[in-house]
């Protein structure tokens, strides 16, 4: 089962899908409120998957949290499919197998990061929390076939739950491992860490990529195109 509330509101929005990786109704809703705060001109439906890790912190999290986000996703479209899905985690439990199994768009928090970096600029560099994420990010970078632009992972202390706790602490920390990267571009990685990038805001020679934003970002791309794509157009002058 999971925690889906509601349905959606009779709206002309576009209605996403916000299916939080991790077992964890407080996170859940931190990343409802940043999401609908910088697209309000989506309509955002939170999930958390029951049942699941509370926060996804090892490889054997991202199995256990594959399957629940999938089933959550199938039981929150039901018979009223949504536009698109981000699935707001780091490490996209269940991404592939959602692609499969749905034929809305469904983007994953990483994936829409890096793609991001890569339209901006050149390499990049991330930040990321918890002592397995460096080893488990350099196995997706090469999923992606990007290696050669991530130039670095680098990880702050403290704990999911402790850093949102305390956002003043996390940014700072964040701060110091971006000025550190020696990359132009650092992606901060993580649902814990979202929101961080707006609070330090510029830092010299520095651009923050936010992993709900991108992603956000990058599921209105991809309902844009299909939305395009779908239209009969004449080849005729």
């Amino acid at each position: 089962m999971s925690a889906c509330p509601g349905g959606w509101m009779v709206s002309t929005k576009q209605h996403i899908l916000l299916v939080n990786g991790n077992s964890s109704q407080s996170v859940t809703d931190r990343l409802f409120g940043l999401a609908a705060a910088a697209a309000p001109e989506l309509e955002f439906r939170p999930c958390t998957p029951q049942g699941g890790p509370a926060y996804v912190s090892t490889p054997a999290d991202v199995v256990l949290a594959s399957e629940k986000v999938v089933e959550t996703i199938a039981l929150a479209a039901g018979d009223d499919e949504p536009d698109g899905c981000i699935i707001a985690c780091f490490g996209e439990p269940g991404l592939l197998e959602a692609r499969r199994r749905f034929h809305f768009p469904i983007v994953g928090m990483a994936e829409a990061s890096m793609l991001t970096a890569m339209q901006l600029g050149g390499n990049f560099a991330m930040v990321t929390l918890g002592e397995h994420w460096p080893a488990m990010l350099h196995d997706l970078v090469k999923v992606y076939g990007v290696q050669d632009r991530c130039i670095g992972i680098d990880l702050i202390e403290g704990t999911p739950f402790d850093l949102m706790a305390n956002p003043q602490r996390a940014a700072e920390s964040v701060s110091a491992a971006a000025k550190k990267c020696g990359s132009q571009i650092v992606i901060i990685g993580g649902a814990a860490l979202t929101g961080l990038a707006s609070a330090i805001g510029p830092l010299p020679g520095i651009e923050l990529i936010d992993c709900l934003q991108a992603s956000i970002s990058q599921i209105i791309a991809l309902t844009a195109y299909r939305r395009m794509a779908a239209m009969p157009r004449s080849l005729s002058k």
